[in-house]
């Protein structure tokens, strides 16, 4: 990527605009509509009173820590930094225009739900904002076309899906923020961008709006209670905590600039989130009888050579009928995953 530089701390620079591409949600709203609310008017208003408390509002500050050039950073560490904020950007505008819309869309039959998602997209915009902030520090500028709803392409997830996919994202990210801010309080010697020192404050956002996500879980009987509930809840943390742990390979070298070994940051955050979760969903995952890591990391393997495969020469077929055996050893190691996951 070709990015304008600037060797002058104090000189204005053209910055490059970059193409940001959120993802865009919806789903059954009637669903959402009929949520009882009233059964679990405590976990609600709890949820609810502690997105309204704002108690990061005027945490969000660009302090005399980022008064000065970025134009030091170059290489493959400013490289691996702007794909970092252009990703978390792409994700907060997604979340924000995800709850604006729910909240628009619920306000004349869901008020409670209404004014949580309200409230969300409120963190999510902050947020978004505070990104664009950091990319102008490296000379980039967002396209913000996607805002323009008629350039958008929405991707309908079913209820049960879209609940318990947020609902672990939320939390997941809440302890990818503070396990990063933590390792850089111990060791500041990594903390090449100030911006990692907002990740307590981001991570208790998130982790609020995990609790309004499992106030919701609660409310819903065909996802909380009963064995199908317990099956369907077992399906995703086992396929969501194995796309995460597979993004490891990817992230390595971003999390070896921040002093992280990938690997170990991954099993470690997954675990710590699988522990997390237990008061909102009907069961977690015990890993150690699965042998769950090692198991992925075989998958992993076929994953891997599954990409070889598709780099080579040979002519289409030939690549899907090599590919047919790896794909069917990933498929039956998640099956045995299935099987074998005790939970707790």
């Amino acid at each position: 990527m070709g990015y304008v530089e600037n060797t002058q701390p104090n000189t204005e620079v053209l910055a490059k605009e970059a193409l940001i591409c959120p993802g865009f949600y919806t789903t059954n709203i009637k669903k959402f509509a009929s949520t009882d609310t009233s059964s679990f008017q405590g976990a609600f208003s709890t949820a609810i009173a502690n997105l309204k408390n704002d108690y990061t509002k005027d945490n969000y500050i660009r302090d005399e820590r980022f008064e000065q050039s970025w134009d030091h950073i170059q290489g493959e560490a400013r490289e691996l930094i702007i794909k970092l904020l252009e990703m978390y950007c792409a994700a907060e505008y997604s979340g924000f225009i995800l709850y604006k819309e729910l909240s628009s869309e619920l306000k004349e039959t869901n008020s409670v739900l209404s004014d949580g998602f309200s409230l969300m997209s409120r963190d999510e915009a902050r947020h978004a904002s505070f990104l664009n902030k950091a990319l102008l520090d490296f000379h980039i500028k967002p396209g913000l076309g996607f805002l323009k709803k008629e350039h958008r392409k929405y991707i309908f997830l079913p209820f049960s899906w879209f609940i318990y996919s947020t609902y672990l994202s939320e939390r997941i990210s809440s302890c990818y923020y503070i396990t990063i801010f933590e390792h850089l309080e111990f060791h500041p010697e990594y903390s090449i961008y100030p911006i990692f020192g907002f990740y307590k404050s981001w991570s208790e956002d998130d982790n609020r709006h995990g609790d309004f996500f499992g106030a919701i879980i609660k409310s819903q009987l065909q996802l909380s209670n009963g064995l199908k509930a317990k099956l369907a809840c077992k399906f995703f943390l086992l396929l969501i905590f194995s796309v995460t742990y597979f993004k490891y390979k990817s992230n390595d070298k971003l999390l070896a600039l921040l002093g992280l070994d990938a690997r170990e940051y991954y099993v470690f955050t997954i675990r710590k989130v699988n522990k997390s979760i237990s008061k909102d969903l009907p069961v977690v995952l015990d890993f150690e009888k699965s042998q769950f890591f090692e198991e992925l990391d075989i998958c992993l393997l076929h994953i891997s050579e599954n990409e070889k495969i598709n780099i080579s020469n040979q002519n289409a077929l030939l690549k899907w009928i090599r590919k047919i055996l790896h794909y069917s050893t990933i498929l039956l190691v998640m099956l045995r995953l299935f099987i074998r996951s005790q939970t707790a």
